[in-house]
């Protein structure tokens, strides 16, 4: 009896041992998935069509770019006429500029030609002064009454006796003096005469007795045109 019921636990281990292998190994087999694909087919007449769809859209983007472009450039365009008459008209704004030939306009262009300006006191002497030989500092003679010096740009110049600072040749153009305007030239020196002493200037005149006549101009405007030669 115990002999049979070994027997029957031994089968009823033994079958549910077989299951549980029967399962295992089912349960590892890769599963297979089976997707189907819907598959289209295209003609040649349809790609033909869609491939011209795109170049019209394409051309006619390129045109609508082409007309933005000359319109921008036909704007900034401008013809211009001349007339006969000093006129000019402008086509796209329709509207006339006048060129006026009046030369009086109320702003001139004006190019000074003066380097230096300096305030003081004119005095005059002449060659016949006391302890004067006659023979400028420069070298030139004018014991015979020579007042003038010809100048190769002013012309003919008054002398002056100047300061040191301003070398031999340099032109001056005097204002405001007992003397109408006159441009003079420096070609002398003197112990009076410059920066911090008694005069700025000195006039050469044929003698000392008719430079007595004019005596000192003050409140005299040098302006310097020229240095030098």
């Amino acid at each position: 009896m115990k002999i049979f019921i070994y027997i029957i636990n031994f089968m009823l281990i033994l079958g549910i041992v077989l299951y549980l292998t029967i399962v295992g190994i089912q349960s590892t087999k890769p599963m297979i998935v089976s997707v189907e694909l819907e598959e289209k087919t295209l003609k040649s007449s349809d790609l033909l069509a869609y491939a011209k769809n795109i170049e019209s859209v394409v051309s006619k983007e390129i045109d609508s770019d082409s007309e933005v472009d000359l319109d921008d450039s036909e704007d900034k365009e401008e013809t211009i006429i001349v007339s006969s008459d000093n006129t000019i008209e402008n086509d796209n704004v329709n509207q006339e500029i006048v060129v006026s030939d009046d030369s009086s306009l109320d702003d001139k262009a004006y190019v000074s030609d003066v380097l230096e300006t300096q305030v003081g006191s004119l005095s005059g002497y002449g060659p016949d002064c006391y302890g004067c030989s006659g023979i400028l500092a420069s070298g030139l003679d004018v014991r015979d009454g020579t007042i003038y010096y010809s100048d190769s740009t002013y012309g003919a110049v008054r002398i002056l006796a100047g300061d040191k600072s301003y070398p031999y040749g340099t032109i001056v153009r005097v204002k405001n003096s007992k003397i109408s305007e006159f441009i003079g030239i420096v070609l002398d020196r003197g112990s009076a005469i410059g920066f911090g002493k008694s005069h700025l200037f000195d006039l050469l005149f044929p003698s000392s007795s008719e430079a007595l006549v004019y005596e000192v101009s003050y409140n005299t405007t040098f302006e310097i045109l020229r240095y030098g030669y």
